[in-house]
C-alpha cells in the first residue's frame, strides 16, 4: 500500500527550494582574469596524437 502525501505537504517542500525573484534576477559579479577557466585545445589534440601512435599495428 502506498504511503499517501498531503498536498499541503508538498506546497512546503516546493516552497523550501523555490528562489526569490531577486535571487534569480540579481546580476552576476564580472570575473577577474585570473578566475576565467579556458579550455587546453592544443592538450586534447596532443593526447589524441599520442594515443594513435601508441596503438599497436
Amino acid at each position: 500500500m502506498r504511503r499517501q502525501i498531503s498536498v499541503t505537504y508538498l506546497a512546503m517542500q516546493n516552497a523550501i527550494f523555490r528562489p526569490t525573484r531577486r535571487s534569480r534576477n540579481r546580476p552576476k559579479p564580472i570575473p577577474t582574469a585570473s578566475q576565467i577557466v579556458t579550455f587546453d585545445y592544443i592538450g586534447g589534440i596532443r593526447a589524441r596524437v599520442d594515443d594513435k601512435m601508441r596503438m599497436p599495428r
